[in-house]
């Protein structure tokens, strides 16, 4: 049985747990971003799944927000010519 420090409270096998709280579960359980190993199994385990501590990202964010000193022709915005579209007609 592998042993994790929860970071958050959780719900695990019908049982709320709060932040601080050590769990004991079975080796195989895929242990999620809010559970510490707190021993060698627990440790193991992460190890083999690629455990990362820590809030997940949020994916809408990875994919709307322009990174800090990007310009447009970084996202592939095309630039623009103003003689073109409805810029070249409404004269």
């Amino acid at each position: 049985m592998a042993k994790y420090k929860l970071l958050e409270k959780a719900f695990i096998d019908n049982r709320i747990y709060e932040p601080g709280e050590v769990v004991e579960v079975p080796d195989s359980v895929t242990p999620g971003p809010f559970m510490k190993p707190a021993d060698a199994a627990a440790q193991k385990r992460a190890k083999e799944v690629g455990l990362v501590l820590g809030p997940m990202p949020d994916p809408v964010d990875q994919l709307t927000t322009i990174p800090r000193g990007a310009g447009l022709e970084t996202i592939g915005a095309s630039p623009q010519d103003v003689k073109s579209g409805m810029a070249a007609v409404a004269k």
